[in-house]
């Protein structure tokens, strides 16, 4: 009865997130602030946060903040964001302003019916004289939507360089050089660096980290998509030659670097994790190498942080030397806060992960059989999980197993019916098909012109399963499938009859209705329950003030709230199976 209240009063339920953890000779930080930290003149240490500056003078363990805006409604902080304190002592921030932010409804980005000037994340920088006390009106830089910010330095000569990035007409992000000889009053805008490849809003050669090198020369490192860094070289900050793919193998993540004391070139990254090397992009593990040859070559990696939790990161890093030796790392994704001396580095380390094996699903529980709109999703909490989540919390026995498979059809399901549904007698198994049945890949030559699965089939499929499934006890749940928008890649390809390129749910056509309306009858025939997700969509969009377009991830998946919204659906429904 407890399980049933439970489940019936569908309790909002959020899975604690997995800590970093660091190396075995790190300290947390004795505060929660991110980064970047710079040491201002008294020796203290100052940060930014949305709308204030922060001061400690206590080696971080107590800060006071200062305003930064005398109008701050208009001004918010991005958490991606650079800090310099000059030789001079003037501190320079640069960010971008959330406040100005403006993107086309339901985000379209590279959509033909948008604009790539209507993405708007301006660039800004803001300077202080007084160590942080008070601070100067902002200058904007640029407008157009800018997607991070986080290297600032003082060249010798007294140039200050600033690696920004903007999007351009190709629908990606590509890195864009500022200058100012008069210590952030003013600006010069300097090269765009385009390395040519992808089209969307993490694509480009992108987030970028500058030194200067004891020749008086600047190198620089680039996040792009290849497997690899990217690095550039300049000797004025404004005009960069030599765009090319570095040595530095990286997943699709920023890197940062910095001076040390010791003379040393440090460099804070994301390579790809020990024990899963080919992967572009996993964040679990934050590597530290240093250059003592001017980023000539690089020292072995040490895994300073890692989270092995599902989904887990430790990435966007900062890194601060505190001290000499003493550094100091956070990140903006990750949580990370945390110190160690350098000296300690080699006394120790994270033991490489082990996944751990495959579990066997307990006879009795509960199958979630679908495709990818079913399976697990990268950080995406899926509706398996939070019925999973619901059900432990409460202690129940009763498992939950997520048998999606992406691109599946009914066809394909029915192939691995036994092996992956059945073979662990299950007592309700959920199915959810049809995006991959009713598609008509009018992009293929020559294209096609009839679905994948043909309605009869799709029905016969399902008959079978179902049957299949009863015989040997178990409950079914037949669900809808969540509708489709367009994006600009599913437009490319299925732009064109049967599918309607000018309407919003155009990328749905007749077919996809006909399979759901199709589920539908089958379930009032064959008396299955019916979690009708298809039809819930606009009702929920409008009760959480979100659009259908911003429930999906890209068109097809559900994202966090469309998962949310088939477990609310589901439970009751899981609720009243048990009680039978």
């Amino acid at each position: 009865m407890k399980l049933l209240l439970i489940l019936c009063a569908l309790c909002p339920l959020l899975a604690a997130a997995d800590s970093p953890t660091l190396h075995p000779k790190a300290a947390a930080l004795p505060c929660t602030h991110q980064g970047p930290f710079v040491t201002t003149a008294d020796g203290g240490v100052l940060c930014i946060a949305a709308k204030d500056a922060l001061r400690s003078t206590d080696d971080g363990r107590t800060w006071s903040s200062a305003p930064m805006f005398g109008e701050p409604a208009k001004f918010s902080v991005s958490n991606e964001r650079a800090l310099l304190c000059t030789r001079e002592g003037v501190v320079i921030s640069a960010w971008m302003n959330g406040a100005e932010k403006k993107t086309p409804q339901g985000w379209r980005w590279g959509e033909s019916s948008a604009k790539w000037t209507d993405f708007i994340l301006p660039t800004y920088t803001c300077r202080s004289t007084d160590d942080g006390k008070t601070w100067e009106t902002p200058v904007k830089l640029s407008d157009p939507w800018c997607g991070c910010i986080h290297s600032l330095i003082q060249m010798k000569t007294g140039r200050v360089v600033l690696v920004g990035q903007e999007i351009i007409p190709q629908w990606r992000h590509a890195t864009v050089m500022w200058v100012s000889d008069d210590l952030g009053k003013s600006w010069q805008r300097g090269d765009v660096l385009d390395y040519g490849i992808g089209a969307h809003d993490h694509a480009g050669s992108i987030e970028g980290s500058v030194v200067e090198r004891a020749d008086g020369s600047l190198y620089m490192l680039l996040r792009t998509e290849s497997g690899f860094l990217w690095e550039a070289t300049s000797r004025d900050g404004l005009k960069w030659t030599g765009l090319k793919q570095s040595a530095i193998k990286s997943v699709t993540c920023c890197p940062q670097m910095a001076r040390l004391n010791d003379g040393r070139i440090a460099l804070l990254w994301n390579a790809p994790p020990r024990h899963n090397p080919s992967s572009g992009s996993s964040r679990a593990e934050l590597s530290l190498a240093f250059s003592s040859d001017e980023t000539v070559s690089w020292s072995a990696p040490v895994i300073v942080a890692a989270n092995y939790g599902p989904g887990g990161r430790v990435s966007y890093p900062y890194l601060y030397e505190r001290k000499p030796g003493e550094l100091w790392i956070t990140t903006m994704q990750g949580g990370l806060r945390m110190k160690i001396n350098i000296a300690d580095l080699g006394a120790g380390e994270i033991p490489v992960f082990k996944p751990p094996p495959k579990t066997v699903p307990k006879p009795g529980g509960i199958v979630m059989f679908g495709d990818s709109t079913t399976a697990p999703r990268g950080t995406v909490k899926v509706y398996a999980q939070r019925v999973e989540t619901a059900l432990q919390s409460i202690g129940s026995s009763l498992g939950v197993h997520n048998a999606g498979v992406p691109s599946n059809t009914t066809t394909a399901a029915l192939k691995r019916l036994q092996s992956d549904v059945l073979a662990y007698k299950p007592r309700i198994v959920v199915m959810q098909f049809g995006i991959n049945d009713s598609a008509v890949d009018v992009w293929r030559k020559p294209p096609a012109t009839q679905p994948r699965v043909s309605l009869e089939t799709f029905l016969a499929n399902y008959r079978t399963m179902i049957a299949a499934a009863r015989k040997q006890g178990a409950k079914v749940i037949l669900m809808t499938t969540n509708p489709l928008r367009w994006i600009s890649k599913t437009r490319e390809l299925y732009g064109k009859p049967p599918y309607k390129p000018d309407a919003e749910d155009g990328f749905e056509s007749a077919n996809l209705r006909a399979y759901n309306e199709a589920v539908r009858a089958l379930a009032k025939e064959l008396d299955v329950p019916l979690v009708d997700v298809h039809a819930a969509y606009p009702a929920f969009a409008v009760k959480h003030k979100t659009t259908i377009d911003q429930m999906l991830l890209d068109g097809m998946h559900p994202g966090d709230s469309g998962h949310e919204l088939v477990f609310e659906l589901l439970v009751p429904v899981i609720r009243d199976l048990l009680r039978r």
